[in-house]
């Protein structure tokens, strides 16, 4: 009897022999639910998610290295951080998950160089569950290859087969299980879907009573990653190593994977603005405090997340600043119009002056 994996690979070719049209999409789809039915039939059997490797999280945020052995990860590490991470021209120097630190702009971005993956290692081979499970916990991937290794999207195929889904954010679908009432889809009227189709999905996941709210234009996998409930959503950018080798290298053919960086560990170059590209994609902002004798300090400032507003702010420098607040005063080179006096919920710029105004 073929094992879970073997029957996953036969749907898989299936689906590669099949060409796509309007009159195999909905056998495609159906396809692809088997598959993910299986997919989570096999992390039961091995005991669901794998814990990782055991580094604690640490900074303002977190970024994973991922990539094919000997494409330059730790080289790459040692020039972003200064951690020391073992260095080699074979595959595999890199047997644990090795931590480092980025400061930059005044945040301090944990980076993790992770052993290489390679094929089915969402399947466990070459520790890859336990790989995968780490980069399950990034804020940002960090895609390593060089001008010679390619094949990204087969690192791409892994991570997803893992549950974790690049540079595409969570669609707004939502399923609750119900006693009766079999399927029942809740949806704008603008949104056009088959109905019928969506039922045959949910079958395959033996599901016959729920209500399906879906509240914008979805594919048959926004569908499927639902009905599983493990994916994640992960940004990533792309830094191609060893650029020194080839420096005419056309990265265009990797740019679907992310903004892409140029760079050289051994030589340095494109380091600084790979730091750039990890800072901006993060959406790391920079807020600073005006204390009570009026001294702002530009040294160190409030890392938090775009969008964050004085509420947030007042959480992380001490709770009770919430329940004393009486407002903000917030100025800074993105606002021409000078200081004003802002509400708990107003949110936050990049480079922000905030005077938080207390009632006691």
């Amino acid at each position: 009897m073929p094992t879970i994996e073997e029957r996953i690979k036969e749907i898989e070719d299936e689906i590669k022999r099949t060409q796509y049209n309007k009159a195999t999409e909905h056998h495609i789809g159906l396809l692809k639910a088997k598959i993910a039915k299986l997919q989570m039939e096999a992390s039961a059997r091995h005991g669901g998610s794998h814990s990782g490797f055991a580094v604690p999280k640490s900074g303002d945020a977190t970024v994973a290295l991922v990539g094919f052995p000997n494409v330059g990860k730790s080289s790459l590490l040692n020039r972003l951080t200064n951690s020391d991470s073992e260095i080699g021209d074979y595959a595999f120097t890199t047997l644990k998950a090795i931590p480092g630190i980025l400061e930059y702009k005044g945040a301090e971005i944990q980076i993790l160089d992770l052993p290489g993956i390679i094929e089915n290692a969402s399947y466990g081979a070459g520790r890859g569950r336990e790989i995968l499970s780490a980069v399950r916990s990034a804020d940002l991937i960090v895609i390593v290859t060089d001008v010679q290794a390619g094949g990204i999207d087969k690192i791409m195929a892994e991570l997803y087969n893992a549950g974790i889904v690049v540079n595409r954010k969570r669609r707004n679908v939502e399923i609750r299980k119900t006693t009766s009432g079999g399927i029942r889809l809740h949806r704008p009227k603008n949104i056009d879907i088959d109905e019928d189709y969506i039922k045959e999905i949910m079958k395959e996941f033996k599901l016959v009573n729920a209500d399906v709210y879906i509240r914008e234009n979805v594919s048959v996998e926004d569908i499927i990653e639902t009905l599983q409930g493990r994916y994640v959503y992960i940004p990533s950018i792309v830094a191609v190593n060893k650029i020194d080798m080839n420096p005419s290298f056309d990265t265009s053919q990797v740019s679907q994977y992310g903004e892409v960086f140029r760079v050289s560990a051994k030589t340095g170059y494109g380091i600084e603005d790979l730091k750039e590209g990890i800072f901006r994609s993060l959406n790391l902002i920079r807020i600073y405090l005006r204390n009570k004798a009026g001294v702002v300090d530009f040294q160190k400032p409030l890392i938090v997340r775009e969008g964050t507003t004085v509420r947030e702010v007042c959480r992380k420098i001490n709770r009770s600043m919430i329940d004393s607040f009486r407002y903000a005063i917030v100025s800074g080179k993105n606002r021409p119009i000078g200081e004003q006096r802002v509400g708990i919920d107003y949110p936050l710029m990049d480079e922000d002056i905030v005077t938080i105004i207390s009632r006691n």
